[in-house]
């Protein structure tokens, strides 16, 4: 047996049934904060991204070391045979 349910509720009215709290005015604050810093000067603007995407980068990069380690130590012990 399926059921569907089909519930019609703008997004304020979900986030205040499920008790999220209103955190509009810190998303505002945060694009105006990310937007004054991309139309800052281009160096103010090079290190806000070089750092904002080392920061997002880092994770991936311990995954691909790991799954390299893996994948390096067995090569080298093919090779040792």
């Amino acid at each position: 047996m399926k059921i569907n349910v089909e519930i019609d509720v703008t997004p304020e009215e979900a986030r205040v049934f499920f008790g999220l709290p209103d955190v509009q005015s810190l998303q505002n604050r945060m694009i105006q904060q990310f937007a004054d810093r991309i139309e800052g000067s281009a160096e103010q603007r090079d290190e806000f991204i070089r750092n904002m995407f080392k920061t997002a980068m880092e994770p991936w990069q311990v995954f691909n070391n790991l799954v390299g380690g893996i994948g390096g130590s067995s090569s080298k012990k093919d090779s040792e045979k």
